[in-house]
């Protein structure tokens, strides 16, 4: 029988044993753990693959627009195009299906901007309305999507010139998520948009751009659809909104906005898809072929763009087309945009014809 000093001897053996074994065991997990690192950094795992869960898209409908030939310049921080990603998000924005109340339903949104008066038949889905209750006034909808173009020919009295009860910056903001809760258009996200604000003169028959209020003879504000998934949402003016309105100086409410165009289209946010996108080099020489749009030359008169910025953003078009889809944008110098389809060939389709409104230059 082993004496206790041999017991001793064993126990004290058996626990060296057990702290060697354990700072090996710790020492192998911790050589595991950076050898899994190490390929997670120099190797990593491929993201799982887009969903396209949509299927194939439409093209975008970009508005056929004639400029003059341009030359283009590269000419971003790093002077190159960056990495934005391989995949892109695009949303559901679900079509309204024409329905036999959609006129009467337009009536009433017609009725609240004083048009009580029947309208006239443009095309099945588009009608005019015409009145002369406050001043000469045309009301053009597409009663489907609910789009429309409101204009009063203000010349018509010539107070409207000489009351100057215009607007500040904060009072059109208010002034013009007021008029669409009063119309029954407001939208919770839309409601979340910002609000960019112009001043106006009306010189030779249109409406040229103040320096400030105390110049202006009208106040512009335009409201845009707020980021999504942290992205622009730009149109195809990226100076327009979707909602665009034009206020006079009239104290009379009939008459304090002389021309409005509506043209939001609810986005399902829950209702999401990913693609797999094009490399900005891609686009960018897509852009220089005149395979993309200009949405904006800007201030170049000499034709000569320097493209300083290249980014994603979704494409808010006039008429809608059932998804919110991303572009990416090439930003230059004075006031230039250039947009080109963020999603890659394979996954697009041709582009149906739509009855939607034309905007006006």
């Amino acid at each position: 029988m082993a004496t206790l000093t041999e017991t001793a001897i064993g126990i004290r053996k058996l626990i060296k044993l057990s702290l060697v074994g354990l700072v090996v065991f710790l020492i192998f997990r911790l050589g595991l753990f950076m050898f899994n690192t190490y390929l997670r950094v120099v190797k990593p795992s491929p993201p799982p693959p887009a969903t396209i869960a949509f299927g194939k898209l439409p093209q975008l409908a970009f508005p056929e627009k004639l400029h003059p030939e341009l030359t283009l310049r590269l000419e971003t921080p790093t002077g190159g195009t960056p990495n934005l990603g391989d995949r892109a998000t695009v949303l559901l924005m679900p079509q309204v299906r024409p329905s036999f109340s959609a006129l009467d339903e337009a009536k009433v949104i017609a009725n609240k901007l004083n048009f009580r008066n029947q309208p006239g038949e443009i095309t099945e889905r588009r009608y005019r309305w015409e009145s002369s209750e406050f001043l000469p006034s045309t009301l053009e909808m597409d009663i489907v999507s609910n789009s429309f173009i409101l204009k009063r020919n203000w010349q018509a009295d010539p107070t409207i010139l000489t009351n100057k009860q215009l607007p500040g910056k904060e009072q059109a903001e208010a002034e013009t998520k007021s008029w669409l809760r009063q119309i029954g258009l407001n939208d919770e996200i839309l409601n979340q948009g910002r609000v960019t604000v112009s001043y106006l003169t009306f010189q030779s028959g249109q409406y040229v751009k103040a320096v400030s209020l105390s110049e202006a003879d009208f106040v512009q504000t335009d409201l845009f659809r707020p980021n999504i998934n942290e992205l622009p949402v730009l149109t195809e003016n990226p100076d327009r909104g979707v909602v665009r309105l034009i206020f006079s100086g009239a104290e009379e409410a009939e008459k304090r906005i002389v021309q409005a165009e509506y043209n939001y289209f609810p986005v399902n946010l829950n209702e999401t898809a990913t693609y797999p996108i094009k490399t900005a080099s891609q686009a960018w020489r897509e852009l220089q072929t005149r395979q993309g749009y200009i949405a904006a030359i800007g201030e170049n008169p000499e034709n000569v763009i320097s493209v300083r910025r290249i980014y994603l953003a979704y494409f808010d078009n006039a008429t809608p087309q059932g998804f919110l889809m991303p572009v990416i944008v090439f930003e230059g110098d004075n006031g230039f945009f250039g947009y080109v389809e963020a999603i890659t060939n394979e996954w697009l389709e041709p582009q149906p014809a739509n009855g939607g409104l034309n905007r006006p230059n």
